[in-house]
């Protein structure tokens, strides 16, 4: 899978899980900022999007990790994430 197809997915699931109108949602570019002063999205989101990722990937993120919240700054580090856990990128 490609970062393309990733954030593609990604924009989808910001429409269905986390209720972005999908005109906002497609015209988001990788370096938009998902959190306080870009799109907004709060704790709650951020789960509800690692949950629609989950499913959508067949992915188990790892929760352990300290810095969630760097990964969810924009849709470019949220894809290299899936990528990541995906085995797809180094």
């Amino acid at each position: 899978m490609i970062q393309a197809e990733i954030v593609a997915s990604l924009k989808r699931l910001l429409s269905e899980r986390v209720r972005i109108p999908v005109a906002r949602a497609q015209a988001l570019a990788l370096d938009t900022p998902l959190l306080k002063d870009g799109l907004g999205l709060d704790s709650l989101d951020c789960v509800e999007l690692t949950l629609g990722m989950e499913e959508e990937f067949g992915l188990v993120f790892d929760d352990s990790e300290d810095d969630w919240m760097y990964h969810f700054s924009c849709l470019g580090t949220l894809s290299e994430l899936v990528l990541t856990v995906k085995g797809e990128l180094a």
